[in-house]
């Protein structure tokens, strides 16, 4: 079955094509059309969209030989943030990782290749969208060091006005991450005291 972006119907529209979608099909248009957590909320009514709810979700940090990051300048606020996206139903946060660098940088990624950093929650992942979707992301913070050869040809998709690798030091300061960037900031100091 064939659906338009979940972004694309109305409210109305939305009610009465989910009324008539089994689970395999609601699925299908979940993992294809937007996600599972934006299904959930636009079944909401607009009336009360500002009822925050939690979604899970997974953000990489790409890391390059120069020790660089990644970061995604967003179309929908002028923000930079990090790679990363809601998990799937049913899907491993590792593999939300993989799929939204993917998506969203056309990197590449293996999941046997992640590294854990650190799950972030609470008030610093408080999140309120465009359209007034209030969320409360529990985020996994994987790492992945690349290699020139893995970029050859970043491309972006419909979340992304640009992709820049930056030195920790010289991130812009309109972050929509600064937690993220915090944790592994600190992961960096830990390791460094590791090895002294």
């Amino acid at each position: 079955m064939k659906f338009k972006n979940m972004r694309e119907y109305t409210h109305d529209e939305f009610v009465e094509l989910v009324l008539n979608l089994d689970e395999t099909q609601l699925l299908e248009l979940s993992s294809n059309y937007g996600g599972y957590p934006v299904l959930f909320r636009m079944a909401l009514d607009e009336r009360i969209n500002h009822i925050p709810f939690i979604q899970s979700g997974a953000a990489i940090i790409i890391r390059n030989e120069k020790n660089q990051i990644l970061l995604q300048e967003r179309t929908d606020r002028n923000k930079w943030g990090l790679p990363g996206g809601c998990q799937d139903l049913g899907e491993d946060l590792r593999t939300t990782a993989v799929r939204e660098a993917l998506e969203e940088t056309g990197i590449t990624l293996k999941e046997e290749n992640l590294f854990l950093i650190d799950t972030l929650s609470g008030e610093s992942r408080k999140n309120r969208y465009p359209n007034g979707d209030i969320v409360y992301n529990n985020t996994s913070l994987y790492l992945a060091s690349i290699t020139t050869s893995d970029i050859s040809s970043l491309k972006g998709d419909s979340e992304t006005k640009r992709l820049e690798f930056f030195d920790l030091d010289k991130v812009p300061t309109n972050l929509m991450d600064e937690d993220l960037i915090k944790a592994y900031r600190e992961y960096l100091n830990k390791q460094q005291k590791d090895v002294s």
